[in-house]
């Protein structure tokens, strides 16, 4: 009579094989074709012999035996093959691991076996108990393994199956029995004790992965233990000292299997809570900790994917797993679309195809699921699967991008400043918004410093704000400024308006020396080579890059624009020859003769150059080198080279130099006066006053 199952059709990639023990009962194993001979050995389980050696199985094919660690598809092995298993005593170093293992894995067999009839508690909560306490107490001996003896006595607990045969018991029908099961399974929740220091927790993650791997796939769902242990693995993969090597001797793809489940089971909830975010449903806390979970698992199962075979993604597990990040691509892509339905029309000019315009409407908030969406697009960001198909959804939906990226607070600045590699997709509002949250925010309210008061003396404005500015505390500069200007009695909002032009024209200044003006744009202007004439450039340097931060803190528009190159280099970006066209065209129209020139002249060292820069500074001429000794250098292989400044910070990350310039000089174009309208704040009055309709009335006319 042929075995149970041997008939079955052959499934891709899976082999059906029969192991036959010594007293002539036969076993039906699937397996897959990567599986090695001693996994599929390890799951008819080893024993303990009276001495404590360990009774490993081995196995015999066609006379000979099979290697433990060759693999099924290695060994050609065909379907309903049949293996001879036999025991081979084996000395080990836990012999107490194994005993402890083996009792445990028997009583719980026994206890699973005999549903229906009478039963006396196995303890099984106790024996765990004993099994985790005696992993501690190995703590301290030697070993030949590299995670030491504590690991080990982990890997017996695998391998003598006990979290299969525990997660059976706990699956039956009989109460008692099932809260046994519950109760010694919970053990590895809590395996070290309240005030003792964590040994054993760290390295319980492919335990944990297997008591959740044994549950039955119906089972899972609204399972508490489950639940609990799916939670305690997320918790065990955080920690900051958790690296890959903890996995141990567990194949890497089993791992990688399991970790995509448990992905799965987390986006799906992610996905249920952003699609029901519309409509009310779900519970905050709960929400709170799938979004842990699921932020934990892709994480983790994102470097295990890339270990294992990144060139291979026509694998069954990796269908699986871009079929899922194609289910959150889509998740979110409909809470844009209902996002946006819910906006009033965009306003003529974007409906005419104007790019990266901002208006009233592109201002709103988002209002669901705003961790979970950011952390769903984080994760679709990371995986090139889907890189392609988030791009798409994001250029598809600016007015829904916008609103999420105004309504991230300080919480959540760090952790989307992935999306300015994207930049190229976002509204202005979006750029600027992600700008700013790298700057201190102005503290208001009960908490707040005392104002930061200035008086100052118009016949010694540079002076005078220098001082109260250059030598300020960050946290004074954080407060709410106050001007005043000498013998004048006017202040607020628009005398700091003001003082703020009026220093910034004054540092700008090309009689300063510290920045020059562009020759085909004086509105522009490039740091001046030589502002080394002032002993104190460096310290008016920093000065200047005070009074642009608090300009725009303070959203002020300081009339002053920066040079392409002088933008590129705070950004930390290449700088290219057409660059510094505005800033110096003699520069750059030499440079592009002598790339038009015959190479081999150039070689020939007609041109005398070397890699040196000359400056002139009062009457004097003083040579730089490039680096030592190039000024005896000559240039053979002529090339444009830039230096690339190492940024301050990423406030430059999101914007590009036409953000910048509407940053700080304001809009070049003809003012909307709705938006205006739409962004105003009234102080003082109300929108239905009187003198402010009539201001509305003739500001189209201005």
């Amino acid at each position: 009579m042929a075995p149970p199952g041997a008939a079955a059709a052959p499934e891709t990639g899976a082999v059906q094989l029969l192991l036959r023990n010594v007293d002539s009962r036969t076993t039906v194993i699937r397996a897959r074709r990567e599986d090695t001979v001693g996994s599929v050995l390890d799951r008819l389980g080893n024993g303990v012999a009276a001495s404590g050696a360990e009774q490993r199985l081995r196995a015999v094919h066609a006379g000979r035996e099979l290697p433990r660690g060759a693999t099924v598809g290695e060994l050609g092995l065909p379907w309903d093959a049949t293996l001879h298993v036999s025991y081979r005593l084996v000395p080990t170093p836990h012999g107490d691991a194994w005993r402890l293992a083996s009792e445990i894995a028997a009583a719980a067999r026994l206890a699973a076996a005999t549903v229906g009839q009478p039963y006396a508690a196995a303890s099984l909560e106790l024996q765990v108990r004993r099994f985790l306490d005696s992993a501690r107490a190995a703590h301290q001996r030697k070993s030949n393994s590299a995670l030491g003896p504590v690991a080990e006595h982990l890997g017996i607990f695998l391998r003598r199956g006990v979290p299969g045969v525990l997660v059976q018991l706990y699956q039956s029908d009989d109460k008692r029995r099932r809260t046994d099961a519950e109760r010694a399974i919970r053990c590895f929740l809590s395996p070290d004790p309240p005030a003792g220091k964590s040994i054993v927790k760290a390295l319980t993650a492919p335990v944990l992965l297997e008591f959740c791997e044994s549950f039955a796939t119906g089972a899972r769902k609204g399972d508490p233990l489950y639940a609990a242990l799916r939670d305690m693995v997320a918790t065990v993969l955080s920690d900051p000292e958790w690296t890959p090597g903890l996995w141990g001797d567990v194949p890497r793809r089993r791992v990688a299997e399991q970790l995509i489940r448990l992905a799965r089971e987390t986006a799906v909830a992610v996905i249920v809570e952003i699609a029901g975010a519309y409509r009310s449903r779900g519970h905050p806390a709960a929400a709170f900790g799938n979004l842990v979970e699921f932020k934990t698992f892709w994480s983790v199962l994102r470097q295990q994917v890339l270990e294992l075979d990144a060139d291979t993604p026509l694998r069954p597990w990796r269908k699986a797993l871009s079929q899922t990040l194609e289910a959150l691509l889509k998740s979110v892509e409909d809470c844009m679309t209902r996002f946006e339905m819910n906006l009033p029309p965009p306003p003529a000019a974007a409906a005419a195809g104007r790019k990266h315009t901002s208006s009233s409407s592109a201002l709103t908030k988002w209002t669901a699921s705003l961790h979970s969406v950011w952390a769903v697009l984080a994760e679709l960001d990371a995986w090139s699967d889907a890189h392609h198909a988030m791009r798409t959804t994001l250029a598809a939906h600016p007015r829904a991008v916008t609103a999420l990226v105004l309504t991230a607070g300080s919480e959540l600045s760090e952790s989307i400043r992935w999306i300015t590699r994207h930049r190229d997709l976002l509204e202005f509002e979006a750029r600027r918004h992600l700008a700013m949250a790298m700057l201190p925010e102005i503290v208001r309210g009960a908490d707040a410093p005392p104002p930061h008061e200035m008086l100052i003396d118009r016949g010694r404005l540079l002076p005078d704000s220098f001082g109260y500015i250059a030598h300020a505390t960050p946290q004074e500069l954080r407060a709410v400024l106050s001007v005043a200007f000498k013998h004048e009695q006017a202040t607020g909002p628009g005398v700091l308006r003001e003082w703020f032009c009026l220093v910034c024209q004054a540092l700008f200044n090309p009689r300063l020396v510290l920045f020059s003006a562009c020759p085909q744009d004086r509105r522009r202007f490039f740091i001046n080579p030589t502002s080394v004439v002032d002993p104190l450039h460096l310290e008016y340097f920093e000065f200047a890059g005070r009074m642009i931060a608090l300009a725009l803190r303070h959203k002020i528009h300081a009339g002053v624009f920066f040079d392409q190159t002088l933008f590129l280099q705070l950004a930390g970006r290449p700088i290219t020859l057409d660059d510094i066209a505005e800033a110096d065209p003699s520069l750059h129209a030499s440079c592009k003769k002598i790339l038009e020139m015959d190479p081999s002249l150039v070689d020939s060292n007609i041109l005398e150059l070397t890699f040196a820069r000359e400056d002139e500074m009062l009457g004097s001429r003083t040579v730089t080198e490039l680096f030592p000794g190039g000024k005896d250098i000559a240039v053979t292989r002529f090339r444009i080279m830039f230096n690339k400044w190492k940024p301050w910070t990423e406030f430059f990350a999101s914007l590009d130099v036409e953000d910048f310039d509407r940053m700080l000089g304001g809009s070049k174009g003809t003012i909307d006066v709705n938006e205006w309208r739409a962004q105003t704040d009234y102080r003082g009055y109300k929108e239905k006053c009187r003198q402010i309709k009539w201001f509305w009335k003739v500001s189209p006319t201005l």
